[in-house]
């Protein structure tokens, strides 16, 4: 089962909370001072990362 999370997640706590709920696919806009830090904590919990540009 997938589950899915859409929505700005700026910091890496968000990341490490969908996780523990399941998250595999995360979707946001992308430009915040911590997206590399999302970036990392998403291939460290195997999640797909897309940006959205939006």
């Amino acid at each position: 089962m997938a589950f899915v999370s859409a929505g700005a997640l700026p910091i890496r706590d968000n990341v490490d909370h969908a996780s523990r709920h399941g998250v595999r696919y995360i979707a946001e806009p992308g430009g915040s001072i911590r997206s590399a830090e999302v970036h990392d904590a998403c291939r460290e919990r195997q999640i797909a990362l897309a940006r959205t540009g939006l």
